[in-house]
């Protein structure tokens, strides 16, 4: 059985939440409550429960397109519980570069297209 860590849907994109992902690779989310002066930059979703914390390994899959946790910063699962904020790192495979405390590196083929509605879930 699958259990699912994290279920959210996307209820807002920024204007450049997309523009960060073509040219730095990279998706800024965050729940309802998001500060007003980042609300442009990142992806807004629904509250979500974060049952067990995102670990290497974890599969995430965002408006049905599927990647691999491959590391996890060190604040990423404390900032995803009480705001629901992450920053996700989107790579075709581990570079080893090092991460940010709040980043979340997933590998797997291209970018996800995102729409409003659009699922992420962690298992």
């Amino acid at each position: 059985m699958i259990i699912v860590k994290y279920r959210v849907a996307f209820t807002a994109i920024g204007d450049f939440a997309l523009q960060l992902l073509q040219t730095r690779g990279s998706l800024i989310i965050f729940d309802k409550d998001v500060p007003y002066a980042y609300e442009n930059m990142v992806l807004s979703h629904t509250k979500g429960d974060l049952k067990e914390d995102v670990a290497p390994g974890d599969t995430v899959l965002i408006a049905e397109r599927e990647y691999t946790v491959a590391r996890v910063g060190a604040d990423a699962n404390k900032n995803l519980r009480t705001h629901g904020h992450a920053t996700l790192l989107f790579a075709e495979s581990d570079d080893s570069e090092e991460l940010r405390p709040g980043e979340i590196l997933l590998t797997g083929a291209r970018f996800p297209r995102i729409m409003v509605g659009d699922l992420l879930e962690i298992f």
